[in-house]
């Protein structure tokens, strides 16, 4: 109860701490999502105008569509070019002086917290970005399920309070993903291949360490001569990891690279060529926003230290290092870091970038030209240098940690108190299809087995059979085994039906015919 009374008390604070004027809640129009998300578009339009070309040539922000939304409360949609279905026409508050926005109360068109991301509406590209209190929510969820140590830290750190500039890279690089799909709409990662990459493969993982800090070395270099050299050697060294993997491995990074790489590498332009732009005077408002000089520089800076430290994987913070938010995360880095080594070696790169089978690491390759025998000696001086055997011992250990880990998880959900299901598919398909999920909730356990977690996901079995999940629970698919399996608060007498071609619980819906067998708190369902 105690905890809960925290949290309460968080959500209460954070009501007030983004300070308004007292004219934004006059409007007759009620708006239920922050009313800085609109000051923060308005920013980063003023942003993007001030940097132009510089920023990303060709690339027009203000022609962005963009949704902000809090699930199954309300969404805003601006400048959109016309008005939807189940949509009005906002009247409030509008620092953006846009002629139409449209609202909408009740249903959201994504219904979960905290997705800064890219829809389709009406088969038109529109940015999509979380209000502030879904974000919280989220958070004060995922602390929930951490260690003591790690919440008291959190709120003693008050890392509850949102970082404004955060916010505005956040529109910014999901603003650029609506462009980059607009260049190159068929130009993305196939995400079921992160339940199959080797995760915990200590050499492809040491490599990574390289990588990661061989780029740092390239970028704060001050002489041209020490950057090429150093990035010679992120070319031996990738060149020569991504030897040992599976084509679809290699191509899922570098189209990751490719995609969440360029959209960070709009956040880092913006770090370094920000600080001279006068924000507009709303910005005022914002709690914790106190203008670009000085402070994106600093922020530059402690990004590339980050960036060492994500691509390495040295900490917790995404919640599960063993899986796939882990590697998600690190191709965001990477990709940025080897754009902005092109703007140093192929000028021209922005011109390629968006054309098939054109990758960063690819580009960077073209632009030095390496023989066989100078990535042997460039890989060899890297492995020396950055201490490769260091880094693959630490390695050797995460592997084993991670397997235990693994271990615990799934004995989580098969090895429980709470009602265990287990969905049996057999012969009906050789494969179903995981067709909503997201690519940072994957753990892979085997290569024919993963759990999946973070978003309800959506599995379809066959034509006309699927398994819909509507909380966000851990879920085993065992594709070796054929069996779906995950445990549920609700007690094994809700299964009893007389329907046995349908089952509609809280935690989910089956759409098959079925055959049910309850044993103890395990209830084993047979499609059929």
């Amino acid at each position: 109860m105690k905890k809960i009374l925290i949290y309460a008390s968080l959500l209460v604070f954070m009501s007030w701490i983004n300070q308004v004027p007292a004219s934004f809640a006059q409007d007759s129009c009620e708006l239920k999502i922050d009313p800085m998300l609109m000051v923060f578009l308005k920013e980063c339009r003023h942003i993007t105008e001030v940097l132009g070309d510089n920023l990303f040539h060709g690339w027009d922000f203000k022609s962005t569509p963009i949704l902000f939304y809090r699930p199954n409360v309300q969404e805003l949609l601006i400048n959109y070019p016309h008005q939807p279905k189940g949509f009005s026409l906002y009247t409030g508050f509008n620092p953006l002086h846009d002629k139409n926005i449209y609202i909408r109360d009740g249903a959201t068109t994504i219904a979960y917290d905290d997705q800064n991301t890219s829809i389709d509406i009406d088969s038109i590209p529109v940015l999509v970005v979380a209000d502030p209190f879904s974000a919280l929510r989220n958070q004060i969820r995922d602390m929930m399920g951490r260690p003591r140590e790690v919440t008291d830290q959190w709120l003693t750190n008050w890392q509850f309070i949102p970082d404004p500039y955060f916010k505005l890279t956040v529109i910014l690089h999901e603003a650029f993903h609506v462009y980059q799909n607009r260049m190159a709409p068929d130009k993305y990662a196939d995400e079921s291949v992160v339940s199959k990459y080797p995760l915990l493969d200590p050499e492809n993982n040491a490599l990574y360490v390289l990588e990661g800090n061989i780029l740092k070395d390239a970028l704060l270099a001050q002489q041209p001569e020490a950057k090429r050299e150093a990035l010679k050697k992120f070319v031996a060294v990738r060149s020569y990891r991504q030897s040992r993997l599976d084509s679809s491995w290699v191509g899922y990074e570098n189209l990751n690279e490719y995609q969440e790489g360029l959209a960070k590498y709009v956040e880092y332009k913006f770090m370094q060529l920000g600080e001279g732009i006068k924000p507009i005077k709303e910005m005022q408002y914002q709690q914790g926003f106190n203008g670009y000089r000085t402070v994106l520089s600093k922020k530059f800076s402690n990004e590339i230290d980050n960036m060492v430290s994500i691509v390495a994987v040295n900490d917790d913070r995404f919640g599960n290092k063993y899986g796939s938010g882990p590697l998600r995360f690190k191709l965001y880095d990477l990709g940025a870091c080897e754009a902005l080594l092109l703007d140093s070696f192929m000028p021209d790169w922005k011109d390629k970038i968006f054309k098939p089978h054109v990758y960063l690491d690819e580009l960077l390759k073209q632009s030095l030209l390496l023989t066989k025998e100078e990535m042997k000696q460039y890989l060899d001086q890297a492995k020396k240098e950055y201490k490769y055997d260091e880094a693959y011992q630490n390695k050797l250990e995460f592997e084993k940690e991670g397997n235990r880990k693994i271990e615990e998880k799934v004995a989580s959900i098969t090895s429980t108190g709470k009602t265990i299901v287990k969905i049996s598919y057999g012969s009906l398909t050789p494969d179903v299809k995981v067709g909503r999920y997201t690519p940072f909730g994957v753990t892979q356990i085997s290569k024919q087995s993963a759990i999946y977690e973070m978003v309800p996901i959506l599995v379809y079995i066959t034509k006309g059979c699927k398994l819909d999940f509507k909380q966000a629970i851990p879920v085993i698919v065992d594709q070796d085994k054929k069996q779906i399996i995950f445990s549920v608060d609700a007690p094994p007498t809700r299964f009893v039906t007389d329907n046995q071609n349908k089952m509609d619980l809280d935690e989910f819906s089956l759409t098959s015919s079925m055959d049910i067998h309850i044993e103890n708190n395990t209830v084993t369902i047979q499609l059929k």
